[in-house]
């Protein structure tokens, strides 16, 4: 065990985000759990710093349900991201664990996703690396989107993190135009959807191959097969959003998330997953009655 900052107590390894290693830990003057997140950097590296804070920056702007909280940053050795620490695991885990889940789960998941894009799209930020290991899903069947250290800023307040020509993000989820080396956008953001909730209805990838290089070229010209037993409105609201053509997918988050409410009905409970007694469960008590205001 190791402390950070004299406060921040460093316990057990959760994985890799975009930019270094992610732990549990404690924060010893509150007691309560946290998740850090550590980069190592040399002291003249200035860019990989300004990354860095740029990540932390963006994260902390978000004041979203569906983002993990910020609470501190800064450096003690390593750079340091203190957030809220979330309970549960990546969907990509429960696609490993489960393969194609339920229309009404790959709606609840998907829905959520908008939500926050919706938020983030709102002032002007981009993803960008919207994907299944992204999404965590607590107990309590809430799910959250996290490591915003590729996003980037439509409206400039944001720097760069990436010369003209590179492509940021995770290829198997990358709108063709971004493969082509054109600017980030909200539909592309939301050809990312349109990917997740194949592979959430599916159990595989739309393009799904081996060879990254394959599956790339089949993204780029190929129609995404059809999705068997999934509901037709909800099979073509997949299609829109994996079009080639930006202009063709959905207007926008919102409307995406609207298309998929209907779709979120008798969710039933994921054991090993969701808690049984979320009917008694406070927080979401809390959002059910939040819920009744239109």
């Amino acid at each position: 065990m190791r402390d950070i900052a004299g406060r921040y107590r460093v316990t057990s390894p959760i994985g890799r985000g975009g930019m270094g290693e992610v732990w549990t830990g404690t924060d010893l003057r509150l007691n309560r759990p946290v998740a850090i997140k550590l980069i190592g950097v040399p002291d003249d590296d200035r860019e990989l710093r300004r990354r860095f804070h740029r990540e932390a920056r963006i994260t902390a702007r978000l004041t979203h349900p569906g983002v993990p909280a910020v609470y501190d940053f800064g450096q003690d050795e390593d750079l340091f991201l203190i957030m809220e620490w979330l309970p549960g695991d990546s969907v990509g885990k429960l696609l490993d664990e489960h393969g194609a889940l339920p229309a009404s789960w790959a709606a609840f998941i998907g829905a959520q996703a908008c939500a926050v894009l919706a938020a983030a799209h709102s002032v002007d930020l981009i993803h960008r690396d919207v994907k299944p290991e992204n999404l965590m899903l607590c107990p309590d069947g809430a799910v959250k989107l996290i490591d915003f250290g590729l996003a980037t800023s439509t409206g400039g307040e944001f720097s760069r993190i990436t010369q003209t020509g590179q492509v940021p993000g995770t290829a198997r989820y990358m709108a063709p135009e971004l493969l082509r080396g054109e600017e980030a956008s909200r539909a592309s953001d939301l050809y990312a959807v349109g990917c997740l909730l194949y592979e959430l209805l599916a159990g595989s990838r739309p393009f799904e191959s081996q060879h990254i290089v394959e599956e790339i070229t089949r993204s780029q010209s190929e129609p995404p097969p059809p999705l068997p037993d999934v509901p037709a409105e909800l099979a073509a609201l997949v299609d829109e959003l994996l079009s080639k053509a930006p202009e063709t997918r959905p207007s926008d988050a919102l409307e995406v998330y609207a298309r998929l409410r209907p779709w979120i009905r008798d969710v039933a409970p994921i054991p090993g997953w969701t808690s049984r007694t979320l009917a008694t469960d406070p927080a979401h008590l809390y959002t059910a009655a939040l819920a009744e205001l239109r």
